[in-house]
């Protein structure tokens, strides 16, 4: 059964990846209506949900370089030498040192991930109050000044979304911020948040701009090009997991999220060799911007599940599916759950796996699948969002929320207001509470500075800090 479960996930993973502006997060937040279904089995749910993240990043290469039209933001960064190769005819060859680069990175960094993600649990038992407020305002710090420029937005967002995090109830059951709507009562449901946040957005600006790109030459698969772009990987090895470490680390930051791993990966790629020619179709800006992103979904994992804290947005829809099926990550619950850890790793290596071997032969057939008109598949994923949001109470609220949020999506994307910004105060919102007041009520300024990890971690935040409004080459995505 978990085979089955499996190869379903990655089909599903797969043509979420294969869509123009979709992308892992995209195709999970479209998942949150079938979670009932595996209440029987928690485990084949967690199964399915980690074998489209696997195989998602790997496809959202495709339309990137056929169509010049990235599958996922994190995508773009290979769309700048892969869609010139494809209009050169080299289609199969740019596609194949994607799959290969991305699949290599993804099994090395996975395996350090996953198969040793019960001993990365031991580092939270050294860790009490302080050291998690300390954890929280570094995911903050990260997102509000690493991964934009536009810094003071980023903080209002983080306040804004703390703000949507706290509607509902507090501690003595009185409603708060909920404007008399008692529907608000049991707080912003994240489902129609993230999809509005994200997935609309996109799906609007994919509608908007859609196109057919012309290729000068025509698509036909060549099985030697398949084998040039593995050969490709090999020769340049260095690139690739130079692509690999950097995608890795952004994962560990919490909110960073794929597109500024690719991007950092690609600008170090280039960087590298100051006497090449890039973005008229150079295979090695390919091999490094891929090289980042199946390594950094892998090393997100890490802050998600010992945390609860998401490495990425992806892995932020990622805990709200988990939550339906009774796993709270980032519990202690959580920590000695084996059969969890099994199954996450089994899902991500031999998904990887998997969808490296269906994209070999996906890239020889490449051509027709990306070809399909955006008019097809906009109102099927609309229409599964919306089916998707009613799960909630079926009335008419779950719709006017979704809707309202979805006009927050689109106004942060068009006027540079981070997005994963709002969406970490949103979901830390309850943890930066509760932990801001048990640090008030327990300790002092005294007691802080006699904890080396809080410390550290805070010297941290105070070099982030320091970093963002000094250095203001960053990408500018919201």
């Amino acid at each position: 059964m978990e085979i089955i479960v499996l190869l379903a996930g990655i089909v599903y993973g797969l043509v979420i990846g294969i869509i123009p502006a979709a992308g892992a997060t995209t195709g999970l937040i479209a998942l949150f209506g079938i979670m009932p279904y595996f209440a029987g089995d928690p485990y084949l749910g967690v199964i399915f949900c980690v074998a489209v993240v696997a195989s998602s990043t790997t496809g959202d290469s495709f339309s990137g370089v056929l169509l010049g039209i990235p599958g996922a933001n994190s995508a773009a960064a290979t769309m700048v030498d892969g869609f010139p190769m494809a209009k050169d005819g080299q289609a199969s060859r740019a596609l194949s040192a994607a799959i290969t680069s991305s699949s290599v990175n993804g099994l090395l960094f996975g395996s350090l991930t996953f198969l040793l993600l019960p001993w990365y649990t031991n580092v939270v038992m050294y860790m009490g109050i302080p050291e998690l407020w300390a954890v929280v305002l570094f995911a903050f710090v990260t997102v509000g000044f690493v991964s934009t420029k536009k810094y003071v937005r980023s903080c209002i967002a983080i306040a804004l979304g703390v703000w949507f995090g706290l509607v509902g109830v507090d501690v003595n059951n009185v409603p708060r911020y909920t404007g008399g709507w008692r529907y608000l009562e049991d707080g912003i449901q994240i489902l129609p948040f993230v999809a509005g946040l994200f997935a609309i957005p996109e799906l609007w600006d994919g509608w908007i701009n859609r196109k057919q790109t012309m290729l000068n030459k025509k698509l036909e698969g060549s099985w030697q090009q398949i084998i040039m772009g593995v050969k490709d990987t090999f020769r340049f090895y260095r690139d690739s997991m130079r692509g690999g470490v950097i995608g890795s680390f952004i994962g560990l930051l919490p909110g960073l999220g794929g597109a500024m791993a690719d991007w950092l990966a690609y600008g170090s790629t280039v960087a590298a060799h100051p006497k090449e020619h890039f973005g008229n179709g150079n295979v090695r800006g390919v091999i490094g911007a891929e090289g980042a992103n199946n390594a950094q979904k892998a090393s997100s994992f890490i802050p998600t599940v010992l945390f609860g804290i998401p490495g990425a947005p992806f892995a932020a829809i990622l805990m709200g599916l988990f939550l339906y099926l009774g796993i709270d990550l980032g519990s202690p619950d959580t920590f000695y759950d084996d059969k969890l850890f099994d199954s996450m790793a089994f899902a991500f290596l031999i998904g990887t796996v998997i969808t490296a071997i269906i994209c070999y032969g996906l890239s020889y057939f490449a051509g027709w699948v990306t070809k399909l008109p955006y008019v097809y598949y906009f109102p099927i994923i609309i229409v599964t969002i919306v089916w998707a949001s009613l799960q909630y109470t079926g009335g008419w609220e779950d719709i006017a929320v979704l809707l309202g949020f979805s006009v927050l999506g689109i106004l942060c994307k068009t006027y540079q207001i981070s997005r994963p910004a709002l969406l970490i105060g949103f979901l830390l919102s309850d943890r930066i509470y509760n932990l801001s007041y048990q640090m008030v009520s327990l300790y002092t300024i005294t007691d802080m500075f006699s904890r080396p990890i809080f410390m550290i971690i805070m010297i941290g935040v105070s070099i982030l800090i320091w970093y963002g409004i000094t250095k203001r080459s960053r990408l500018d995505y919201a």
